[in-house]
């Protein structure tokens, strides 16, 4: 609804106005009401109005003294109600930049004719500023998810940054990834998953205010650029900020989200290993658990430790990057023989697990790999390395991980991009009525959900969470043309647990009402 407010010395004039016409059935409402111009400049300082209808004549400030005034601090538009004797002063109005003028007695016609033509301008107005504020967010969250992953050519980026009012003089840069782990946990209705997301990226960016810029990775990832001093961007301060974003979500948004930190860098070109380190440390939550702010980890190696140890781990890696099983055995086998050869702690022994086991677990997401049944803090794999008491059994311990890695690959590698989609929408047909979701979905076909709400959109050119709204859509059109049953029994049965929300997303789908699509039959 539109504010109004009605500005006159006549009380009488005023009441008329008020019930002369339906306000609320064009858009607006009566806000407030003033007796005289002054008055009316106090209220528009202290409130937001769409529009104002002032009298001319009044005393202590007249109605063309108040437009006048108005100018300096507001472009609500003014309309001027006047008498045929005050019809010089309402030209007058008009060189001031008042809308329009009425006669009084004011018509009713007239009155809501005016009404609507404003209304029109102010819808336009809104959307325009509403395009813009997107159009200048959206471009931003596209430069800098370009400029997080290495995207961004040097000749280029000047002309961007100020394009996009983003800044290039700071001394020092950090990226901080947050993954919201309420959508890990899965079952949220698309509604609320939106809600909550808008109020955790705005809470953010109330924190990054004046330090450094929000923007979205991924459905389940919010992406920070921090600048500052380098005293500002020390490891331990940008820590201290993440964890008062962290408390804030749980706080205000009563959400957890996960946060990896990446080292500051000294040039906005340097930002991709800062990401990739914020990246990494992200990773490493399937050992930490949710709800947990992640340090980039240093690579913990002393001044004695032999290359052929670091070699080793990485041939490891290689070997199941390559599917290649009874290699990876023997690097495997070469690297304990390294343990030993070398005199490795156990405490550094373990900690090469670990860095493998991060390592594996971005390998298996890389490749759009189910994760969850491999890299599960419910597993209790960190306790359970810990525990360890042999390095014959971490050994074991590690053979058997690697060995599911490889299955988990492999069985990703059988699987052909179109039966894939082919089996998605048959469970989104079957499921629909139900909370499905493109995490849930991805768990039965053994997947990772961000690789397979990719490879749906470019198989498919519509996301996933579009397809199960046209396959909602399409069911209750057909519902409402087939059969008599109750509107809120038709929003239940294809999956919408609120009637408000499924009348809004019906009207947005057709362009009509749901009871205009049923009367049509």
């Amino acid at each position: 609804m539109y504010n109004v407010l009605i500005v006159d010395d006549e009380p009488v004039a005023r009441q008329s106005l008020r019930y002369l016409i339906d306000w609320e059935e064009l858009g607006f409402t009566v806000k407030g009401e003033a007796q005289d111009g002054q008055q009316a400049l106090e209220m528009l300082r202290s409130q937001r109005y769409a529009l104002v209808l002032t009298d001319i004549r009044m005393p202590v400030l007249n109605g063309l003294e108040m437009a006048a005034a108005m100018q300096e601090f507001t472009d609500t538009p003014v309309v001027i109600l006047s008498g045929y004797d005050d019809f010089a002063y309402a030209r007058e109005g008009l060189r001031l930049g008042v809308k329009e003028y009425l006669l009084k007695p004011v018509d009713e016609e007239d009155l809501i004719a005016l009404l609507q033509k404003l209304a029109a301008e102010l819808r336009e107005q809104q959307l325009l500023e509403k395009r813009q504020r997107l159009g200048l967010s959206a471009g931003r969250d596209q430069l800098l998810r370009r400029l997080a992953h290495g995207q961004v050519a040097a000749r280029e980026l000047e002309e961007q940054l100020l394009l996009m009012e983003l800044p290039s003089h700071h001394e020092r840069y950090a990226c901080l990834l947050l993954e919201l782990d309420f959508l890990a946990d899965g079952e949220m209705p698309d509604r609320d998953t939106e809600l909550m997301r808008f109020a955790i990226r705005n809470i953010a960016e109330e924190l990054a205010d004046g330090r450094g810029y929000i923007f979205e990775e991924s459905e389940e990832r919010i992406g920070v650029l921090l600048g500052g001093n380098a005293k500002e961007m020390d490891l331990e301060e940008c820590r201290l900020w993440a964890e008062s974003l962290r408390s804030s979500t749980m706080k205000y948004a009563k959400a957890s989200v996960t946060i990896g930190i990446g080292r500051s860098v000294g040039s906005i070109m340097e930002i991709k290993r800062s990401w990739s380190e914020a990246e990494e440390a992200l990773d490493r939550k399937f050992l930490s658990g949710a709800g947990t702010v992640l340090l980039p980890h240093g690579k913990a190696e002393s001044d004695g430790e032999p290359d052929m140890l670091r070699t080793l781990e990485s041939e490891v890696l290689e070997m199941v990057r390559s599917s290649r099983r009874a290699d990876t055995l023997r690097a495997l086998a070469r690297l304990w023989e390294c343990f030993k050869t070398e005199q490795i702690s156990e405490g550094r022994a373990k900690l090469s697990v670990l860095e493998l086991f991060i390592q594996l677990f971005r390998l298996v997401k890389e490749q759009g790999a189910s994760h969850d049944r491999l890299f599960d803090p419910a597993l209790g794999d960190y306790e359970r390395i810990m525990r360890i008491k042999t390095m014959d059994e971490l050994l074991r311990f590690m053979e058997n991980k690697c060995g599911d890695v490889l299955d988990a690959l492999q069985r990703t590698k059988e699987i052909r991009p179109n039966k894939i989609v082919l089996e998605v929408k048959q469970i989104v047909q079957e499921q629909y009525a139900g909370n499905v979701s493109l995490r849930s979905v991805a768990a039965m076909i053994y997947m990772n959900p961000n690789y397979l709400g990719k490879l749906f959109k470019a198989n498919t050119e519509q996301s996933f969470n579009d397809y199960v709204l046209q396959v909602r859509m399409e069911k209750a059109k057909e519902l409402l043309l087939h059969t008599d049953k109750k509107v809120y029994e038709i929003a239940l049965e294809v999956g919408f647990s609120e009637l408000d929300w499924f009348y809004k997303r019906f009207k947005t789908y057709t362009g009509v009402s749901t009871s205009d699509y049923r009367n049509a039959r």
